[in-house]
């Protein structure tokens, strides 16, 4: 299933599980690396505000796999 863009990302990086959280990096990257995947990046701000502040917590997280 392709990921339907921000949205999608937006209550997935809200996941607490190890597992889905490593899934929904890999995936964010690779939408993000791809323009032609993810044209509502820039038109979404809100959104991508939402999508970046859960990946802080990411950051901080305990899980050294999460963290990177």
């Amino acid at each position: 299933m392709e990921p339907a863009g921000m949205e999608y990302f937006c209550g997935q990086v809200q996941q607490k599980d190890v597992g889905r959280r490593m899934q929904v990096g890999q995936e964010l990257l690779e939408y993000l690396g791809d323009p032609a995947r993810s044209p509502d990046v820039e038109q979404d701000q809100q959104r991508l505000d939402k999508v970046i502040d859960e990946l802080t917590g990411w950051v901080n997280s305990s899980n050294f796999k999460v963290r990177l």
